[in-house]
């Protein structure tokens, strides 16, 4: 069976030097190599180094639990990388409008504790006037759901920490996307398209491409606790180019660009259905941090 991806949360039983006692033991903490050797860093003290013949077993791990205030950073830091291309900011709330391109772009996030019901009214007016759905995007356990406001898609938030990244570094980078990107991204093809993706709040954005096999954009953004996040979005590969590793190449050259950015984490939020997404990012060494629902008003929310 093949080792738990780098960064997975892991407990390894190894075997001790010949007349231990007892014989063997384990060590849990996060798997950062696996090689010749196994690097497990435990949550203090230094790492692990464990050599391959003395793995009894190698386990992962469920993520450690996440508080409130972890989600309310990272939600933060993933607004402010994917603002949508017109943003304001109303009590707690950060509404982002894109002429209705992605939902993430065109939705209300609480990003900070001040937020509240109170704001609704304003939040749909907002909305309404420049022709969209009002939209929440509510992260589990932050934010409950306004009564008479109707749950529609809803999507996982999954993170890794960006620990010794490196990539072939064969992806071209670009501040803005050219035409070969974009040919990935029909639904930017409109005016409102380009200036969403380059929308960037106190932060730095690229877009890669690897040839013309797979593109994404990754967008490195600081929370409010200071922790550098790089967001990886818009992950494609060509359809003739599927199932041969592109998608894990641009998301290791993602992962690498946004280390060399000052990002010590990077997260995707991908949508709940998407089950070959999911498996993809799993297979990097990404772990459900939490979850988060858009929410439109239903009949009676008014």
């Amino acid at each position: 069976m093949a080792d738990p991806a780098p960064g997975t949360r892991v407990v390894v039983r190894y075997r001790l030097p010949e007349g231990s006692t007892p014989p063997l033991t384990d060590v849990i903490g996060r798997l950062d190599a696996a090689g010749e050797s196994l690097v497990v860093q435990p949550e203090s003290g230094e790492a692990v180094t464990i050599p391959r013949d003395r793995v009894v077993v190698v386990k992962a791990l469920a993520a450690r639990p996440i508080r409130n205030s972890e989600i309310r950073n990272l939600e933060s830091a993933a607004a402010h990388a994917w603002p949508g291309g017109e943003q304001e900011w109303l009590d707690g709330w950060l509404l982002r409008a894109a002429d209705g391109l992605t939902l993430r772009g065109n939705s209300a996030v609480p990003v900070r504790p001040d937020a509240s019901e109170a704001s609704l009214p304003d939040i749909e007016r907002w909305y309404r006037d420049r022709g969209l759905t009002p939209r929440l995007s509510l992260p589990d356990r932050v934010f409950r759901p306004p009564s008479g406001w109707t749950l529609t898609d809803a999507a996982v938030v999954l993170t890794r920490p960006l620990t010794d990244e490196r990539a072939p570094s064969d992806a071209v980078a670009m501040a803005t996307p050219d035409d070969r990107w974009l040919a990935h991204h029909p639904r930017y093809d409109a005016p409102a398209g380009v200036p969403l993706l380059t929308s960037v709040v106190d932060g730095v954005a690229a877009f890669l491409r690897l040839d013309d096999a797979a593109t994404a954009r990754v967008a490195v953004t600081s929370a409010p606790d200071g922790r550098r996040w790089a967001g990886i979005t818009a992950v494609t590969t060509h359809p003739d180019r599927r199932r041969q590793g592109w998608a894990r190449r641009i998301c290791a050259e993602a992962c690498a660009w946004g280390a060399e950015n000052g990002a010590t984490h990077g997260y995707v939020q991908v949508e709940e259905s998407n089950a070959a997404a999911l498996r993809l990012y799993d297979g990097l060494g990404f772990g459900e941090h939490h979850r988060y629902r858009y929410a439109e008003p239903g009949p009676s929310s008014s």
